[in-house]
């Protein structure tokens, strides 16, 4: 019985009489299922009409059916996307499990790409495979209908489509035509539309991914899960049936027993088969649930939790799915139309119909002249959209509320990567950087805050003088005022006639309500974005110069401010930044073009590299009281060892080395400030010195005052670093500043000589030597009035226009919290003022003063320092930096964050205190192997001074001063010499010392043959250093208790809410870009 084993799913078991009822089809019409693989016949079906065309040309081999090979076809061309959807499921699953990051994933997502994402092995592995196995499928299916509806004698092509004759399908073949449209989606959202919007997918990752989830969480969330689900199903189930490890899909096909033949007919099935198809169920449909839910804890599990992408990507990520929501509306606008438009053709006829039309995908492209763009609405401007020009392409950038105007050539000269560049991309400039966002966002809130002092502060000043005037009291002879105070008085008031015309000033009387002047100086502008954005987001600016040496950038800078509309606040100029700057020094007016050229309320100064060079010219034309806003980026020089001769020429000091370098850079460039400023009788007032991922940005006041010029020696220091030892360093002042009190009682500063010098030439902590570093700053870095005010501003901040507000708010908390005094709860948030402006801003009307520092003020406790490098010398595991502030407050002292490193410790702990905390961390918690520091290394001088240490030290002492006292006893009470020698000889045998001497030479003899020793000076400050203490300081007594509850709790006294205080670089090469041709920055 050659059909025994051909099992129907199931068949009626009425009477004889009433298969008189059912159509004709015999018993075993049944055939295997040609989706699944399992159609394979052992011999060709032999017929006395074999139909044309449908075997191959045996050519001495034996026949196959169109259907056999259709079916082969199906399973090889699974066997190239296994291998891309394994490669992809360790891509976008197990990676972003182990590393339970999307930034950390995203780069072995990119050394995979080019394998699987190149033009020619996408489609050789993945696209053509797919169609092809699809295709064959709807061929198999429409194969076994024919077949089913000849054996009911349909005879032609109409009389079988008016049968239902589609063979049943299984569970297999259900989830295969699910899983066709959810790929082809996923391949319009990942693919197409990029390429469209994009001109590529290179940016795709999975941070768009969770940018799209983010975006709409139940949509992405569903499909997903479906997706991962059926896909994952449909493989293993397809693989198991090729491999033969399933006979059914469906377990309700296994336990339904009616119809069944079984004991009937000679049908063979025993219990042990049953129970072999059972296992092999479990075992795949286990293997499909355990592989998707893999994926989907990976995907959106880990994936999702990354949430929407930087300010920069998410622009053109949230219009790739603008893009794809047109595209599928459109689409299923198209077929709508065609369902209801194009009538139905009848079966007979179906398959002979061409197309009559062709449906394009539709590219949104508006190309629109920039005449048309400047003659609409400001609501009409969009970005990421296409404007001609001259002939030339733009496409707009839209940052905060400035649009610019950037070739598309530089699209990929803007995403910082060699790969992104081509050929012709190499020559271009860098017209727009979205890497300097956050500093664009920081500084038009600086100078906001600012400018509304600068407002409040004229405008108190204008009342004084209007209430002398009245009172009478200008005619009392009085101090005589400065000749640069008078000067100021008249350009200011000749900038408020002049306003935003170029026409000559008019004579001007007190009495005219005239809104006070506030300048800005762009002095490196490139196309002007900074500008733009001054002009635009700060209401009460009246003039924005926008310089810059290059002509080329000037010509993109008049495009970009008659784009936006702001021809009557921005005024472009071709030249030197040095000088105009120079220039506007002595000018009291406007030149001839009707540019102003007197002195600025605020420079900005934003080069490529650093700013050394504009400095002398900056602090000349700023006005008093005005602000300077400069950044340096070559953090190559003032943040690292390398150039010292450098850093020398360009700010006047040597940087030092260690985790604390960025600070000491901080410190550099206001040294250089304050040197330039000090030469002309200028004072600077650090309001704002951060150290942002590449680059410094400081935010300085300058204040036209030579008695505070007298400060600056004092505020200025040398440090002695330890650079190759332990990291510890100290401070020398270059000179000393004390308030005295003069006969009338009333206080006065003395300016003297610093004694020097505060440290030798070796470490007093490790033996190891000290380098030279500076001189450099030695004040505060902050201004707490002015950060405060920037942080009142945030919460009616438009997120829209400011991207990074987040990253803000967190770096500015954090520079708010390195002042201890802030830090510590006992004293005030914010330091008293010390002069009589800062006094008066109580009122309500002169809130927005922000008041000065004493200009006397130095920071006691400058530098932070790294708990990982503290823990890398003594080789033992990193502190959590909660336990490490737990154990700082229990001791007494005070500790904080700071805003340019992460795991770094600001304290007023000496470094004493520092050291024996890390050394009961070793005793207590984190115990190190014997050996595992070698001697003479600082980690072993350090440990020297352990407790245990010194209580051996101190035990043989005691041992000492018994053995003197016997010796001492044994020669007054010694009789003759034999007697005196068997007293001191029994008393060094009691003592132990004569055993302990004699092995202890011994060693000393054998490691002085072995290993040679080192520098004597070194051994001999190591160990001096090694067993000297402060004498203030019992370290002995000292109680170190690691309450990591006390640590958070200093750590949450001022911030309540989780903050992104150190961001995470948003992609790779994250840093500065190219330096652009003809000096064009943005």
């Amino acid at each position: 019985m050659e059909n025994a084993s051909s099992k129907p799913s199931e068949i009626d078991t009425r009477s004889m009489m009433s298969m008189q009822e059912v159509d004709p089809s015999p018993v075993d019409d049944e055939t295997p299922d040609l989706e699944s693989g399992e159609y394979f016949p052992t011999k060709p079906i032999q017929r006395g009409v074999p139909e044309s065309g449908s075997s191959i040309p045996k050519l001495g081999l034996r026949g196959y059916n169109w259907d056999t090979c259709l079916s082969m076809l199906q399973k090889y061309s699974t066997y190239p996307p296994t291998l891309f959807f394994g490669l992809h499921f360790t891509n976008t699953s197990l990676i972003p499990l182990v590393t339970r990051s999307v930034p950390a994933s995203e780069s072995y997502l990119l050394l995979t790409r080019p394998i699987y994402q190149s033009p020619s092995l996408e489609h050789l592995v993945l696209t053509v495979p797919v169609l092809i196995h699809i295709a064959s499928g709807f061929a198999l299916r429409n194969i076994r209908s024919s077949r089913r509806a000849r054996l009911f004698g349909a005879e032609n092509r109409s009389q079988r489509y008016l049968l239902k004759l589609w063979p049943r399908m299984s569970l297999q073949a259900r989830v295969g035509y699910i899983l066709s449209p959810l790929i082809g989606a996923h391949v319009l959202v990942n693919r197409v539309v990029p390429l469209v919007v994009d001109g590529g997918s290179s940016g795709i990752g999975l941070g768009y991914v969770a940018h799209g989830i983010a975006r709409s969480p139940a949509l992405w969330n569903v499909y997903y899960l479906v997706f991962v689900a059926a896909g994952v199903w449909h493989f293993v189930g397809g693989w198991a049936s090729w491999m033969g490890w399933r006979v059914t899909t469906a377990w309700k096909e296994r336990s339904n027993t009616k119809g069944s033949l079984e004991g009937c007919l000679g049908y063979m099935e025993n219990g042990k088969r049953i129970k072999r198809q059972r296992k092999m169920w479990w075992i795949v449909n286990g293997i499909a649930a355990a592989g998707a839910s893999v994926w989907l804890v990976g995907a959106l599990g880990i994936i999702r939790r990354a949430g929407e992408g930087s300010a920069w990507e998410s622009k053109s990520w949230n219009e790739m799915y603008r893009q794809k929501r047109f595209y599928c509306l459109t689409t299923h606008r198209v077929l709508a139309f065609l369902k209801r438009e194009v009538p139905p053709f009848p079966r007979s006829e179906r398959f002979q119909c061409t197309p009559c039309c062709q449906i394009a995908l539709p590219v949104q492209r508006n190309y629109r002249s920039l005449s048309s763009v400047m003659a609409g609405l400001p609501q009409s401007r969009m970005a990421n959209q296409l404007v001609q020009h001259s002939g030339k392409e733009y496409m707009t950038v839209k940052e905060g509320l400035a649009y610019i105007l950037n070739p598309p050539a530089q699209n990929a000269a803007s995403k910082a990567t060699k790969k992104d560049l081509k050929a012709d991309d190499e020559s271009q400039s860098v017209f727009y950087n979205p890497i300097q966002q956050f500093n664009r966002d920081l500084s038009v809130l600086a100078i906001r805050a600012y400018g509304e002092h600068a407002l409040a502060a004229k405008k108190q000043k204008a009342e004084k003088k209007k209430n002398k005037k009245f009172t009478g009291s200008g005619s009392v002879t009085g101090k005589k005022r400065k000749r640069g105070e008078e000067e100021t008085e008249k350009n200011d008031e000749k900038e408020r006639a002049v306003g935003n015309s170029s026409e000559p000033a008019p004579e001007l009387h007190h009495e005219q309500k005239i809104p006070p002047s506030f300048t800005i100086l762009d002095a490196l502008s490139a196309t002007g974005l900074r500008a733009l954005r001054y002009a635009s987001e700060i209401p009460f600016t009246t003039c924005v110069i926008a310089n810059d040496l290059s002509s080329s950038a000037i010509e993109s800078m008049k495009i970009n401010i008659e784009y936006n509309g702001l021809e009557k606040l921005i005024r472009p100029n071709n030249g030197d930044a040095r000088a105009y700057m120079y220039s506007a020094h002595n000018s009291t007016s406007t030149n001839v073009e009707g540019i102003n050229t007197s002195k600025f309320d605020v420079i900005d100064l934003d080069p490529y590299g650093t700013a050394a060079p504009f400095m002398d010219a900056a602090v000349q034309g700023v006005k008093d009281g005005g602000l300077l806003c400069v950044t340096c980026t070559d953090a190559g020089v003032w943040a690292s060892n390398g150039y010292p001769e450098k850093s020398f020429a360009l700010y006047g000091g040597v940087p030092i080395k260690g985790s604390h370098s960025h600070e000491g850079g901080l410190r550099l460039i206001l040294h250089g400030l304050a040197t330039s400023a000090a030469k002309y009788g200028l004072a600077i007032e650090p309001l704002l010195s951060l150290s942002i991922d590449f680059y410094a940005r400081v935010f300085v006041r300058v204040h036209r005052s030579p008695a505070e010029v007298k400060f600056v020696s004092g505020n200025t220091m040398m440090v002695y670093n330890c650079d190759s030892g332990c990291g510890a360093w100290s401070i020398q002042p270059l000179s000393q500043t004390r308030q005295r009190l003069d006969k009338r009682g009333n206080p006065f500063y003395h300016y003297g000589f610093a004694t020097g010098p505060a440290a030798g030439p070796y470490c007093d902590h490790c033996g190891f030597k000290t380098h030279l570093g500076g001189p450099m700053w030695a004040g505060p870095l902050h201004n707490p009035h002015f950060i405060q005010k920037i942080l009142d501003m945030l919460p009616g901040a438009d997120r829209e226009i400011y991207q990074t507000v987040d990253r803000i708010e967190g770096m500015l908390t954090t520079a708010l919290e390195e002042d201890l005094d802030f830090s510590d709860p006992t004293k005030g948030s914010i330091p008293e003022q010390t002069d009589t402006v800062g006094q008066e801003a109580e009122s309500t009307e002169y809130a927005a003063i922000i008041p000065r520092l004493d200009p006397a003020t130095r920071d006691p406790h400058p530098f932070y320092f790294s708990l990982s490098g503290l823990s890398k010398v003594l080789h033992t595991s990193t502190m959590p930096i909660d336990a490490f502030r737990g154990a700082i407050r229990h001791v007494g002292y005070r500790s904080t964050r700071s805003h340019a490193k992460p795991n770094t410790v600001r304290t007023d702990a000496p470094w004493e205190i520092v050291w024996e905390i890390m050394r009961e961390w070793v005793r207590q918690k984190s115990p190190i192997k014997p050996g595992a520091l070698s001697t003479g290394s600082a980690g072993a001088a350090i440990m020297e001074k352990s407790r245990e240490n010194l209580r051996k030290i101190d035990g043989a002492n005691k041992l000492l001063s018994q053995l003197k006292n016997e010796i001492v006893s044994a020669v007054e009470s010694g009789k003759d010499a034999s007697d005196l020698v068997t007293k001191v000889e029994a008393a060094l045998y009691r003592s132990g010392s004569k055993q302990a001497l004699s092995q202890n030479l011994s060693e000393a003899q054998d490691a002085g043959q072995v290993e040679p020793q080192k520098n004597q000076a070194q051994v001999a400050a190591s160990s001096k250093g090694a067993m000297s203490a402060s004498p203030h300081l019992n370290l002995g007594t000292l109680e170190v208790v690691f309450d990591e509850a006390l640590g958070r709790e200093a750590s949450a006294v001022h911030t309540k809410k989780r903050l992104v205080r150190y961001q995470i670089n948003p992609r790779p090469n994250w840093g500065p870009l190219n330096r652009a041709s003809g000096g064009q920055q943005p």
